[in-house]
């Protein structure tokens, strides 16, 4: 079987992730789980119902990017067998490859474990799905670089852009992040990182933290759409299994 239409995935997911978290930011509001000036987008998913919907949403859009990472993973194996360009080492290949699955379970973490619930593990998700995905992206863009003919210059041109973004706001969002609820600590009004107001503590920094996430996660799913063109020209072929050579038959049938 072949799939020939393996661009629609990074464009669904350029499309799917944002509505998820408009939906969930809409239910949060409603319900009044959260402030409707920049919560956390993580908060808008934290409290039932919209923490069914935003882990369900979460599990599904890992898996495919996931599957975005492994074809792009393949993408540039393939890619150098057609074309005069020189490709890159396996070792910078497979280690884009690593920081973006890295990236997909840190996804699937925070979608999972609500910070209401275990903020622990909340965070570990966060930082492993920003941080190792903001370094898959980078690396992807020095491959394109690296490539001649893999991408457009218009893409490429793209790609700077969204990647620089990408780094200043995973910087924004960690730090103000971290600072501002030390200062919510240090007034004691820890409760107040749900529903953050103004009279509470560390609000500057909650305001360029939160802003900098939803930032981060819309330039995320910029980056996988800038993925449809290179993709439109990709088929997909069903994986080929083959038996290890064995001295009797693999089943034995009595007669």
């Amino acid at each position: 079987m072949v799939f020939t239409k393996i661009y629609l995935i990074p464009g669904f997911v350029s499309v799917f992730v944002p509505l998820t978290f408009v939906i969930t930011y809409v239910m949060a509001v409603l319900n009044g789980h959260v402030e409707a000036l920049f919560p956390y987008i993580s908060n808008t998913g934290s409290l039932s119902p919209e923490s069914c919907v935003f882990a369900q949403c979460t599990n599904i859009a890992a898996f495919l990017i996931l599957c975005c990472v492994y074809v792009k993973y393949l993408q540039v194996i393939e890619f150098p067998t057609i074309s005069s360009g020189s490709g890159v080492s396996d070792a910078i290949n497979r280690t884009a490859l690593v920081f973006g699955i890295i990236s997909c379970i840190g996804f699937d973490i925070v979608g999972n474990f609500q910070e209401s619930n275990i903020i622990v593990v909340h965070m570990i998700g966060a930082v492993l799905c920003f941080g190792a995905g903001t370094i898959y992206f980078s690396i992807q863009l020095w491959i394109s670089y690296k490539i001649p003919g893999l991408t457009s210059r218009v893409i490429l041109i793209v790609r700077t852009v969204i990647v620089t973004l990408c780094i200043v706001f995973t910087f924004t969002t960690m730090f103000c992040g971290i600072f501002s609820y030390m200062e919510a600590e240090e007034k004691e009004n820890r409760e107040a990182y749900m529903k953050w107001k103004p009279e509470d503590g560390g609000w500057e920094l909650h305001l360029i933290s939160a802003f900098s996430e939803w930032i981060l996660g819309f330039s995320y799913c910029a980056m996988f759409l800038s993925y449809v063109p290179e993709f439109y020209a990709i088929n997909v072929h069903t994986p080929v299994i083959t038996f290890k050579k064995m001295n009797n038959s693999l089943f034995t049938v009595e007669e």
